[in-house]
């Protein structure tokens, strides 16, 4: 009978050799993943808050020393845990100055390590075949190729997540028990990095274990100095936001909104709620999701038990992280990001069955084709992206303003890119009736929120645009006499 080539048990003496020659590809895969993630990085203009808003809370760590609870615009953020801005805040560190190429670092490393950590998985697995090429396919899914080179927290989640199942891998199929306090030490710095998002993991296996074995099944993953290292984590987020000063809005502006409302529909079912998250999940897996149907057929009709076994722990993973991220109220791309690893290994895992001799060329010949259409779509996209934003003119004003107001604009994208804190305020006339309207204040507001005939003596100075939606820079400096100093009617 012929012995499969990845059975054949290497000799004694080339042992040494054989292992160095297989993790070489593990580095050349982590060399080729840098290579690709440090392409044009830091190139791309911030251009919404989400992406500006760690970077700011990383620039406010080094200019204020605010680790604990940084700040934006005074004002502690609760809204997420800060281990994302701490990472931002070391990797500008050697600079003193955060940049949007310091800024996207901490993700390049996290992106790295979900291409890691996704090729030692399918290694405890699978083959080391089979691993090389999911490895190969996770680093060019469109979501690992964007968001590894974005300032925000997404990736280091998708890290945080993918160590936290490889762990478990190392637990449940090599038998490792010390592995278990890996995996609810890294669910607790998922915990860290998008708060209680972190825990789906533990969503994870627990399916996992009580489809395999039952109640025996999920006795096997408690872990007494693993859940102690998870509720120290948890807790420390707790004690920091009980000792902010505006701890009684975290109740209503995190608790209530983003945790419990974020998961309640607003109206009735439509067909847009239906057709988003298939679709954002298939966006962010491009180009490979056209392989994903094939792959999870694949999947459901493995024979072998040991190996179907397998493969149902990727299915678990995938569809558990699918219907969690599905059901919230709003859809965004990037909340699929964890999708791509078990995706990544369900297509491997099914590339691994083809029997045709020439696989190897075929895959390494798409895999290139792949890398070279995306590298060039992206400086594309790129150049036409930044164009969309202009900010010279309005820094002409707004760099020697006394205080900077936002009324319906990105704040934070001015304040990123103006190095000045940028006040928030509700309306136009929040602006026009501020108590000392003879300062060199400017506002930043919205097109469609400018009044027609703006209240005296502000005027319209400069124009702005961010991702291509325009902005009025209004000059309120120009002082009233005393006497003729009324309540602005507007």
């Amino acid at each position: 009978m012929r012995v499969p080539v990845t059975e054949i048990e290497p000799l004694p003496c080339a042992s040494a050799w054989y292992r160095v020659a297989w993790r070489s590809r593990c580095v050349l895969l982590i060399g080729v993943g840098a290579t690709l993630f440090f392409f044009n990085l830091g190139a791309r203009v911030l251009s919404t808050n989400d992406e500006a808003r760690f970077p700011m809370l990383a620039r406010d760590i080094l200019s204020q020393g605010h680790w604990l609870l940084p700040r934006l615009d005074g004002i502690p953020h609760l809204n997420k845990p800060p281990l994302h801005a701490w990472l931002i805040a070391l990797a500008s560190w050697p600079t003193g100055a955060v940049t949007p190429w310091t800024a996207c670092v901490p993700s390049v490393l996290a992106g790295l390590a979900v291409v890691g950590a996704t090729y030692w998985i399918a290694r405890r697995l699978f083959d080391r075949e089979t691993a090389l090429v999911a490895g190969l396919i996770v680093l060019t899914t469109q979501g690992v190729f964007v968001f590894a080179r974005a300032p925000m927290p997404d990736m280091t989640f998708c890290a945080a997540l993918t160590g936290a199942l490889a762990a478990y891998v190392a637990a449940e199929v090599e038998g490792r028990r010390w592995a278990l306090v890996t995996f609810y030490g890294l669910i607790g710095i998922a915990f860290w990095t998008k708060g209680p998002a972190g825990l789906l993991p533990l969503a994870v296996v627990a399916i996992d274990l009580g489809v395999t074995d039952g109640s025996a099944g999920l006795r096997r993953i408690v872990s007494a100095p693993g859940l102690l290292i998870l509720v120290l984590l948890v807790g420390a987020w707790g004690g920091l936001i009980l000792a902010a000063p505006n701890a009684e809005r975290f109740a209503s502006d995190v608790v209530k909104t983003d945790l419990l409302v974020w998961y309640l529909p607003t109206k009735g079912l439509s067909w847009r709620q239906l057709l988003d998250p298939p679709l954002q999940a298939l966006a962010i897996l491009l180009p490979w999701s056209v392989a994903l149907p094939g792959a999870l057929w694949a999947a459901t009709r493995s024979a072998e038990a040991e190996r179907a076994r397998r493969l149902r722990l990727l299915l678990v993973w995938l569809g558990i992280m699918f219907v969690l991220v599905a059901i919230t109220r709003e859809q965004r791309m990037r909340y699929y990001l964890p999708l791509c690893p078990p995706a990544a290994l369900l297509i491997a895992a099914w590339y691994a069955t083809w029997r045709s001799r020439r696989r190897a060329w075929g895959f390494t010949a798409v895999w290139i084709l792949v890398v070279l259409v995306g590298l060039a779509v992206d400086s594309a996209a790129r150049v036409r992206f930044n164009a969309a934003t202009n900010l010279r003119d309005s820094g002409l004003y707004l760099a020697t303003a006394t205080r900077v107001y936002a009324v319906d604009a990105p704040e934070l994208v001015f304040s990123f890119y103006l190095e000045r804190p940028v006040t928030i305020l509700p309306t136009y006339q929040a602006f026009a009736a501020r108590p000392q309207p003879g300062h060199a204040d400017y506002l930043i507001i919205a097109e469609r929120a400018t009044p027609t005939t703006p209240c005296a003596p502000v005027h319209r100075v400069a124009t702005a645009t961010v991702h291509r939606r325009r902005f009025a820079i209004l000059d309120g400096s120009h002082p009233q006499p005393e006497a003729a100093r009324v309540p602005p009617q507007c």
